[in-house]
């Protein structure tokens, strides 16, 4: 009787020649744009997500009026709210904090509850997500995210002078 075949052996070898011949890679090199791109698109919503949770840290210092840092376990938490609850929690912390601007900041809470849509966009296939529906997506977001740090800094100079808030300039929110 002959030595018996390991079967576990046999099996993983031939599976090893199969996924070697299937296995493509993600990024090609003719997609190297388009995964720029994407890559822009998904940079923009990040700083926009962290210009929010900056500016709900600023807003909650300057409610009880701190000028430290704020607690890391409660800006760990902010970070990982979903971006709909962070828009609220903005809209809820500066209505707290009376702040001078909320008119404007409502206004352009709005326009972010839209930024998953423009973030999306990366999801969709490269006939229905060209690269200049990715390019205006990154700059949409972007331009959020400059308008909601031009409001916070507008708030945070208005503080140090001690007036009230000054409306942020209508060309960044145009």
């Amino acid at each position: 009787m002959g030595k018996p075949r390991d079967w576990f052996a046999d099996e993983l070898t031939q599976l090893k020649h199969t996924f070697a011949g299937t296995i493509t890679p993600l990024k090609m090199a003719r997609d190297r744009r388009r995964a720029e791109s994407i890559r822009d698109v998904v940079d923009a919503y990040r700083r926009l997500n962290e210009s929010v949770c900056r500016f709900i840290a600023m807003l909650s210092m300057s409610a009880i009026g701190q000028s430290a840092l704020p607690e890391p376990d409660n800006a760990a938490a902010t970070r990982t709210m979903p971006f709909a609850l962070l828009l609220s929690t903005l809209e809820a912390r500066a209505m707290r904090a009376s702040f001078g601007g909320l008119a404007q900041l409502r206004r352009v809470i709005a326009e972010a509850r839209h930024a998953e849509q423009h973030r999306d966009v990366i999801f969709a296939p490269p006939v229905d997500a060209t690269e200049t529906q990715l390019r205006r997506a990154a700059a949409a977001l972007d331009r959020l995210d400059a308008a909601f740090v031009g409001l916070c800094v507008s708030h945070v100079l208005a503080q140090r002078a001690g007036e009230p808030s000054e409306a942020l300039p209508r060309a960044l929110l145009n």
